[in-house]
């Protein structure tokens, strides 16, 4: 009973040290804080009530969202789907015709914003900004929102993390007082799953993308790392993309009307911010090129405008929420006044030629220009604990002109085949080619077909499992046509289609989140049929007598390769491969090019 009573002590001490153990916190007092209704309000929420301090459960933010579509008609609250524990994955839809279903929505003349909130789930500013902007559409002063788009909102998209809440989710983070866990209860991370699809989440949001066709797409995070006087941080795939027109209308169109918006109410906004050496921002900041497993850059190979918010970790909740509700506001605002020429961007971007795809990026040789960067003074403090260094953020802003790196220089493209064939034995993969809406010729009966494939030579495996796949690190591969018997429930991908690059991002080996370097092929890596030495040595020297050439061959190995000489193994197996009892389909990719 004594030990409890020391821990819980310890717990609340801890609790109270953990604000006192973080950087100086810059003064704000932006005139975003007027969007607060008074707590007398009828239908003030959670985080209103709370000063701003805390975010309603799950079941609060059911129950307040509940009553919202019950007294509003121009929303419906339904189930996008199930968690892996069984919540309701919630999907708010707002319509001023009150038209609620996918097929209206998907043909509207008037643009679609798809809001997402909590992918992890300890970072929620979105859903109480959302909960807010909801309230002032519906009974506030932001009702002519409906004259701009439709809306759809997931308040909580990992809502078996959100309930894994506590005051020690996220220490580097300010507020709110409890908070939800970064991943799932499978301990998968949603904001790596958009081309592998396996939580329910990102399930979820695929369904959703494909039934309801929005044109804007936001995901609100809070980052990690340093500190700097931006509060509110966003990004989409502005170079080295699949979708440069939308990146265009993103940068000129979109981008200047929400920094101006929030520069107004007194924020600061800046670009995705990742430190170069890690620590500060003195050796410059990155723009990496993410692979189409996060959110913005599967929209970007999607053809759908995207936008990745990341609000400053280290701002207080308060600020972050009422930043992110101006950021909302001012994003269904710019859809609705350049929609047409956001349709106009998409086009363009989904007539581009398709003969080869880029799969992978690198840095440029040099950064690509200086960006004023408005930082927080630090200095360089040598631990008495460890005797390492380490960054000690001083609170006092400072600017900063910093090298701006750029990862957008094509390193790796490949060839686009006319289609694809999978077999139709490979069941999980093919149900997530359709699930992520791509098109298939579904075999109704077998056919015989003659295709390119990929062998490998070489191979190695990760050393541990990331997200759950043991994934392939690096490889050597060769191609070869083989006539391959396709049995019924086999599928033909054509790649002249819509979603024509993310079919070559998910097929082709070089991809890094292609569904062979994910591992789901990693049962063709495994040899089941052998020969015994008593049967391989008379079969060898049967082989050598008959054939001359592969005599001279063999000889010629042995001379080149001392190694091979002295090693039995990898003679047997040399001669093996050349006998029609060699399984031909060990090492050999399953997904076969129609060209």
């Amino acid at each position: 009973m004594r030990y409890l009573f020391l821990l819980s002590g310890l717990i609340f001490s801890l609790s109270a040290y953990s604000q006192e153990i973080m950087p100086p916190q810059l003064p704000w007092d932006g005139k975003s804080q007027s969007l607060i209704v008074d707590k007398s309000n009828t239908w003030v929420t959670p985080f209103e009530l709370s000063d701003g301090l805390e975010s309603p459960t799950y079941e609060e933010t059911k129950a307040w969202l509940e009553k919202l579509a019950q007294s509003w008609d121009k929303m419906e609250m339904i189930s996008a789907g199930k968690s892996e524990q069984g919540r309701d994955i919630h999907l708010i839809i707002v319509s001023e015709d009150g038209e609620f279903s996918s097929e209206e929505l998907s043909t509207s003349k008037k643009p679609l914003i798809f809001v997402q909130a909590g992918i992890h789930a300890g970072e929620i500013d979105g859903k109480d900004a959302g909960m807010m902007l909801l309230r002032d559409m519906a009974f506030g002063n932001k009702k002519d929102l409906l004259d701009a788009a439709n809306i759809l909102f997931i308040p909580i998209l990992n809502v078996d993390g959100h309930e894994r809440r506590s005051e020690y989710g996220r220490v580097n983070q300010r507020g709110p007082k409890e908070m939800g866990w970064r991943t799932n209860a499978q301990n998968l991370n949603l904001n790596r799953d958009f081309t592998k699809l396996e939580t329910a989440g990102v399930q979820a949001v695929a369904e959703i993308i494909n039934k309801y066709d929005p044109d804007l797409y936001i995901d609100v995070h809070v980052t990690d790392g340093a500190d700097y006087q931006y509060d509110i941080t966003y990004g989409f795939v502005e170079t080295g993309g699949y979708s440069p027109a939308i990146s265009a209308w993103l940068s000129t169109a979109f981008k200047p009307e929400v920094d101006e918006a929030l520069q107004g109410m007194g924020h600061i906004p800046g670009p995705l911010l990742f430190a170069a050496n890690g620590e500060d921002f003195s050796a410059g900041n990155v723009a990496f090129s993410f692979s189409p497993r996060f959110s913005h850059t599967y929209s970007d190979i999607r053809h759908m405008a995207s936008i990745l918010i990341e609000n400053h970790s280290l701002k207080p909740f308060k600020q972050r929420v009422l930043g992110t509700y101006v950021f909302l506001e001012q994003a269904i605002r710019s859809l609705g006044t350049h929609f047409e020429s956001l349709q106009k961007a998409v086009e363009e971007d989904q007539d581009q030629p398709k003969e080869s795809i880029v799969v992978k990026y690198k840095f440029r040789d040099t950064p690509a220009d200086s960006m004023k960067f408005l930082g927080v003074a630090s200095t360089k403090v040598t631990s008495e604990i460890t005797g390492a260094d380490y960054v000690k953020w001083e609170g006092q802003p400072i600017e900063q002109l910093v090298p701006s790196i750029l990862m957008d220089e094509p390193e790796s493209s490949v060839p686009v085949p006319k289609a694809y064939w999978i077999s139709a034995e490979w069941t999980e993969v093919i149900a997530k080619i359709k699930a992520h809406g791509i098109a298939v010729e579904e075999l109704a009966e077998a056919k015989e077909i003659r295709l390119e494939y990929s062998k490998l030579t070489e191979y190695s495996m990760g050393n541990q499992p990331y997200e759950g796949e043991m994934r392939i690190r690096s490889f050597k591969k060769e191609e070869e046509y083989r006539s391959a018997k396709m049995p019924a429930g086999s599928i033909r991908i054509a790649t002249d289609q819509a979603l024509g690059e993310l079919v070559v991002i998910l097929g082709e080996p070089e991809s890094v989140d292609s569904f062979f370097q994910w591992g789901y092929f990693n049962s063709v890596l495994s040899q089941t049929e052998y020969m015994e030495r008593y049967i391989m040595e008379p079969l060898i020297a049967k082989m050598l007598t008959e054939d001359a050439s592969l005599k001279a061959e063999f000889e010629a190995k042995k001379t080149a390769e001392p190694d091979f000489a002295k090693n039995p193994r990898a003679i047997y197996q040399w001669f093996y491969d050349k006998t029609p009892y060699f399984d031909q389909n060990w090492k050999v990719i399953p997904v076969g090019r129609e060209w």
